[in-house]
């Protein structure tokens, strides 16, 4: 970067919430910042701007009355283009999709001036729906050399629109940030409340009423769907006496005629009020029951607070939410929201998942931006250092304050060992990350992992940033060392140790006294204790006394990889009891988890253990679907009723099991103990024989439908990974499945993978990869494999001249559930079964139905 200022472009009110987080972040961590205010709001961004104490270095002032889009393009151009020259900033960071943050990248385009985009990668696919702000964000994107994205999901939408992902970094969204600290300023009275806001929620408590809180202001419903919404809101009012609704209104002349022709404000229990300030609105909707609303930002916000959310949108960018269950789109068809809201206040909110609270961010984005800022600067301004530089052995032993730190050497940086590196070092242990593939060395200390997990890249950046994790291929001198090696099978089922072993050897060239060998790879029982025995071999010490050997091996699911290593408990099993609590020192900085201690041969057993269990357990699943296939019965209905039982808990079936854990530990027991595992041994058969089950019935299916219509079936398979959500191929059936077919000359094979960059996806399948979109529209028969979240956004209501089978259950809906809109879908028996009954689908396939 160039020296100058960074310049932050701030133009609307929700410009003003999201960026002054960053703002204070900034200035903070001591980075010179201007503000430039285009003041595309006027009073509303002021008020903003008040609340969180920020004074614009330059106010454009370009708000007109009637202003239009030409108008604030070419004014929000010019203006900055002057700014530009007169500041020469080193970066330009804009948020959103307003026309100020657009026409404001588009002028530091024009100058060679980089780019930043907060809360980028947001989708709807449809350029006119927001208008113009799904155009905006387009250009922003096109232009932006740092893409700040607030989700997983905008990462990837980021990616799929053709950004390097090397220069995409998931943060969180501000918006969360700018609400926690005013709630916090609110709950400690540090700032003023309104009193007719305070009113009215009171009165709600007192009277025993429900709060609805109305937003309403996006074009697309200026010609007809405000006035519908608001004609709902105010019937619903009126039949429900137990309601009151809170409207801030939008000072747009469209709303405002709206109000007027659905004689609004003669509505008792509805409360039209002017707009109002950020700190009324966050206490409003943190007291709400339901929010109705077409803005972003508080979809955001009420998903944050854990509200239900109608979205008065047919699209919205922020799909997140309607995944979570908390938000649904319901566009501003009158009947449907009236449905919807009368649903709610008689049945409540559904269960809500976990950490939902967090769906779009914890409250720290802007540190991350701010921190991803700071090593950008730090890489344009120093040399980078290379693998194996040699002043990393003495610099690797010393903090910044001079003081001595623990240094802790893991040895494999793939799917375990980068993570764990990573946590280690998020710890305050300077951590040097070894692998004897110097490509994937090189992409690591360029801060590009060639392996995917949610928060890999921003961790990444900041361990980097901060000089705590550097990559190399030669083991050096340290405190720790961690084995973190692949462990694979070979061709008839064997483990193969090999890889642990030529680490050992390795580590012993640099062994020294009081040093600490962990081995976390999966391992045969007994080979913990070996590993020692070889290292004092080689080195001369005493195991167990000179150095400390342990086995704690990982349990943790991809995806999830980072919130597992903190939160799971660990197992820790030393050579002896000194070890173990060495070891249990190293994992007390960042495990929150509790620390189990026990002997070497326990751990390695526990883990093995752990994963033959869920193998077998998932088997059980699996031959349950065999006999519900085989009497014409939908699995997913008989394990969702059986698991009614107290004490009952069974797994769902998929098309078979991948990954590198439960395909490959149970084996290592087989191997260890051939008289006692024919159980484990039957369930790996089992498994393994999902996927040929899975291909016979959809041949079947396909060799039906090919006679019913006369020609060529065109196929769709939804999902290559072995489970949903994660990038991972080793060893999946839905892999193994594509496969099979991509070899069959007498159909056409669609393929959609959106977790997989197409270079990583086998040759033999590139051809057939397509979008979700394209196989939807021009497949007959749609196979889901893996219920990745993306696929359960397709609108399934306008599939109904398609065949489905779904081996995931992920189109699967409760039959126990109160629901009041139709079934979409009818569970199914198989193709030659009970003619005359509803169940008359193939098993697991499923058939739209327009009238049930």
């Amino acid at each position: 970067m160039q020296e100058g200022p960074l310049a932050l472009i701030i133009g609307t009110r929700p410009e003003g919430i999201k960026m002054a987080p960053v703002y204070h972040a900034l200035k903070k961590a001591g980075i010179p910042v201007m503000v430039i205010s285009t003041m595309q709001h006027d009073q509303l961004l002021t008020d903003v701007l008040d609340l969180f104490h920020i004074v614009p270095d330059y106010a454009l002032d370009i708000m007109r009355p009637g202003q239009d889009l030409f108008y604030l393009t070419q004014s929000v151009l010019q203006k900055t283009k002057q700014i530009y020259a007169d500041i020469k900033p080193s970066l330009v960071l804009v948020q959103g999709d307003t026309t100020s943050s657009m026409a404001a990248a588009l002028a530091a385009f024009y100058m060679h001036i980089p780019v930043g985009h907060v809360e980028a990668g947001l989708r709807t696919d449809d350029i006119y729906a927001p208008f113009p702000e799904e155009m905006n964000r387009r250009v922003i994107s096109v232009i932006a050399r740092y893409h700040f994205a607030p989700t997983q999901a905008a990462v990837i939408n980021a990616v799929a629109h053709g950004v390097r992902r090397s220069q995409v970094f998931c943060t969180g969204n501000t918006v969360v940030d700018a609400l926690h600290y005013i709630k916090d300023k609110i709950l400690h009275n540090e700032v003023a409340v309104h009193d007719n806001i305070r009113t009215c929620v009171q009165r709600c408590k007192q009277e025993d009423k429900k709060l609805l809180v109305l937003t309403m202001h996006r074009r697309e419903s200026f010609s007809g769907g405000i006035q519908r919404v608001l004609q709902a809101i105010k019937e619903l009012v009126h039949e429900q006496e137990k309601l009151l609704c809170v409207y801030p209104y939008h000072p747009n002349p469209h709303v405002l005629q709206a109000i007027d022709a659905v004689y609004l404000r003669a509505v008792e229990r509805i409360c039209i009020m002017e707009p109002l300030s950020y700190v009324d609105m966050v206490y409003l909707l943190d007291n709400a029951d339901i929010v109705l609303t077409d803005s972003g930002g508080i979809q955001e916000e009420a998903i944050s607070l854990l509200k239900p959310v109608l979205v008065l949108r047919e699209k919205t960018e922020r799909m997140e939410g309607v995944l979570t269950g908390l938000a649904q789109l319901v566009g501003t068809d009158a009947q449907v929201i009236k449905q919807r809201v009368q649903h709610m206040l008689h049945n409540g909110v559904p269960p809500i998942a976990r950490d939902t609270e967090n769906t779009y961010g914890n409250g720290h984005a802007a540190e991350a931006i701010v921190a991803i800022v700071q090593q950008e600067m730090k890489k344009r301004s120093m040399p980078v250092s290379i693998a194996g530089d040699s002043s990393l052995k003495s610099s690797a032993m010393v903090a910044k304050k001079g003081q001595i730190m623990k240094t802790v050497c893991v040895v494999g940086l793939g799917y375990i060992g980068l993570p764990t590196a990573i946590m280690v070092a998020e710890s305050g242990y300077r951590v040097i990350g070894v692998d004897t593939n110097a490509d994937r060395v090189r992409s690591i200390n360029a801060g590009d992992p060639d392996i995917y997990e949610p928060d890999m890249y921003e961790k990444l950046q900041l361990v980097l940033a901060t000089d705590m994790l550097f990559a190399t291929t030669t083991v050096v001198v340290a405190d720790y060392f961690i084995i973190a090696v692949p462990t694979p099978l070979t061709d008839d089922k064997k483990p193969d140790l090999s890889y642990v072993f030529s680490a050992a050897t390795t580590i012993a060239t640099v062994l020294q006294k009081g040093n600490v060998v962990i081995l976390e790879s999966t391992v045969s029982v007994g080979i913990t204790q070996k590993l020692a025995e070889a290292l004092q071999l080689a080195t001369g010490l005493v195991a167990g006394q000179d150095f400390f050997v342990v086995h704690s091996p990982e349990r943790v699911l991809p995806g999830k990889i980072f919130h597992e290593l903190v939160h799971n408990d660990r197992i820790i099993g030393g050579i002896n009891q000194e070890s173990a609590v060495r070891a249990q020192v190293l994992y007390k900085r960042f495990v929150q988890g509790a620390l189990f201690t026990t002997d070497a041969a326990t751990a390695e057993m526990v883990k093995l253990i752990e994963n033959s269990a869920r193998d077998v357990e998932i088997a059980f699943a699996h031959q349950v679907a065999s006999m519900c296939y085989a009497q014409g019965l939908d699995p997913y209905r008989v394990i969702e009723l059986v698991n009614k039982h107290p004490r009952v808990k069974l797994l769902k079936p998929t098309c078979g099991v991948g990954g590198h854990c439960l395909a490959v530990d149970p084996w290592f027991l087989v191997d260890s103990f051939p008289a006692h595992t024919s159980l484990i041994a039957a369930a790996r058969t089992i498994n393994d024989a999902k996927p040929h089950e899975v291909i016979a019935h959809i041949d079947q299916v396909i060799e039906q439908w090919q006679k019913v219509h006369g020609r060529p079936c065109v196929l769709a398979l939804f999902g290559l990974t072995y489970k949903a959500n994660v990038d991972d191929l080793r060893e999946s059936p839905a892999l193994f499945i594509a496969q099979e077919y991509s070899i069959r000359t007498d159909i056409q094979v669609m393929i959609c993978e959106p977790y997989i960059k197409k270079n990583a996806v086998p040759l033999g399948l590139h051809s057939l990869l397509t979008s979700i979109t394209q196989a939807a529209q021009h497949a007959d028969l749609l196979v889901f494999l893996v219920a990745h979240d993306q696929f359960k956004i397709i609108d399934v209501t306008r599939l109904s001249d398609k065949k489905i089978i779904d081996y995931c259950g992920l189109l699967y809906r409760s039959h126990t559930a109160v629901v009041h809109e139709q079934e979409l879908f009818w569970p199914a028996v198989k193709i030659d079964a009970i003619s005359d009954s509803i169940f008359s689908e193939p098993v697991s396939e499923v058939t739209y139905k327009e009238d049930v």
